[in-house]
């Protein structure tokens, strides 16, 4: 999944978890959020499933995650969220980026969140 995709994601998740589907521009995504299906899903599970994912992704990343989630979902600023959790700005800053980069991509990640941050510095 693509950054951009995660994003979109993260500041719809709760329509996505009740199986709605985003109206957005989402040519950028490799591959539709919802989708006409044959078989044996529903038109709302992809939908479900892509949240339940990105959900669970971001869970490996600890207060990273956290941080990320409350950053696109809530729409709360970096400075807002330093302040609330007693944080340097920058510290935020990065978080955020190295656990939206980690989030995306290729899965399942070979090394956890941990080696992971300390070996990129975003």
């Amino acid at each position: 999944m693509k950054l951009s995709g995660v994003v979109l994601v993260l500041q719809n998740l709760q329509e996505l978890r009740q199986g709605l589907r985003i109206t957005q521009d989402q040519s950028y995504l490799e591959r539709p959020l919802a989708t006409r299906t044959r078989g044996h899903r529903a038109n709302f599970e992809e939908s479900v499933l892509l949240a339940v994912e990105v959900s669970h992704r971001l869970k490996f990343c600890g207060r990273d995650g956290f941080i990320l989630k409350v950053h696109c979902a809530l729409d709360e600023s970096e400075q807002s969220i330093a302040h609330d959790l007693d944080m340097a700005e920058e510290a935020v800053g990065r978080g955020i980026r190295t656990a939206l980069k980690y989030v995306s991509g290729k899965w399942p990640k070979r090394e956890n969140y941990r080696d992971y941050r300390a070996r990129n510095r975003y």
